[in-house]
């Protein structure tokens, strides 16, 4: 994997923001298949918190993107009231 600021204020687009959360969604997923498979003590547990940490990556941007909306449409509708 690439390295990339751990920073997501430097992602300046919206596009951006949600590809950054897709792919590390996606990185969760593989190591919760990875600890099911590893044989390790613990590996429901382990990949049972991995899916999870997908679950609330996607939901935040999820988040973001609604607010991101709201954002535009408030400074669209600002600007037609003048």
């Amino acid at each position: 994997m690439p390295t990339r600021s751990q920073d997501p204020a430097e992602y300046s687009t919206l596009a951006e923001r949600c590809a950054v959360a897709i792919a590390d969604a996606h990185w969760f997923r593989h190591m919760a298949t990875r600890a099911l498979r590893d044989g390790k003590p613990r590996a429901r547990i382990r990949a049972e918190r991995a899916r999870t940490a997908a679950r609330i990556i996607l939901m935040r941007a999820k988040q973001d993107a609604a607010t991101h909306r709201m954002i535009v449409e408030a400074a669209t509708a600002g600007k037609k009231a003048t």
